[in-house]
């Protein structure tokens, strides 16, 4: 009666403890679908932050313009090789920007500015998200290492090997996470991978000058591209 007893008291302990498991183990993955969404944020300001920069190098024109406005923003190389103005395609995923003006050249020194203001403040949303992904990524895995420490797997894969389909089912164990029939085979699936920020492929931020500090610069160097190409700029400037 006593074995019985014990028996009984250790099965339920055990059953908590998966259920415990099972429980942190469904907030961890929230927290790595939330890495996921915040990732795939990040990306979409990034490409938003790409055709922000193509529209400067549209307007640049040429490479030595575009070397020249790279050294002055303090950048180590230039950004965004892929999406140099030779592709026009970003055009059609950025605000149109109305700049009125006496003369064509003081227009397109507004253009040129105002380009760059945008430019400015997106790089600003992308660096905080970079940022907020990164810490997150950070907690993440701090989770699943106490996670980890908490609970010994093997232990757990055992208790669930020595119970049957239909009480596994029974007793909700696995939730949507696993078919009862997989159990033998899932100690790989079990183990978390650790999240890391280089797997969305994103640049690392920069920090760009705030416009106001750059303004005598980049307004010598929109007055030296419109001398150089001025009859290019019709197309730009309505």
């Amino acid at each position: 009666m006593q074995d019985d007893f014990l028996s009984a008291m250790t099965q339920e302990v055990k059953e908590e403890v998966i259920n415990n498991y099972l429980y942190e183990r469904r907030l961890i993955e929230e927290q790595i679908n939330y890495v996921k969404e915040l990732g795939e944020h990040t990306i979409q300001i990034q490409g938003m932050l790409y055709r922000r920069f193509a529209r400067m190098y549209d307007l640049l024109m040429k490479s030595e313009f575009i070397n020249e406005f790279v050294i002055l923003l303090g950048l180590k190389e230039l950004l965004l090789n892929g999406w140099l103005s030779d592709d026009p395609e970003y055009r059609k995923n950025v605000r149109f920007i109305k700049v009125r003006g006496l003369t064509d050249r003081s227009k397109f020194k507004k253009l040129f500015l105002e380009s760059y203001r945008r430019l400015y403040n997106w790089n600003n949303q992308y660096v905080e998200a970079y940022g907020d992904l990164l810490k997150e990524c950070d907690a993440v895995n701090k989770n699943l290492k106490k996670f980890e420490d908490n609970y010994d797997i093997l232990t757990i894969l055992n208790f669930l090997k020595n119970m049957d389909v239909e009480e596994i089912t029974k007793k909700h164990f696995m939730g949507d996470n696993f078919a009862p029939e997989e159990i033998a085979s899932i100690e790989k699936t079990m183990r978390f991978k650790p999240v890391s920020i280089k797997e969305f492929n994103l640049i690392h931020p920069s920090d760009l000058p705030d416009p106001d500090d750059v303004y005598d610069r980049l307004s010598s160097l929109a007055n030296s591209v419109y001398g150089r190409y001025s009859e290019n700029m019709k197309t730009l400037i309505k």
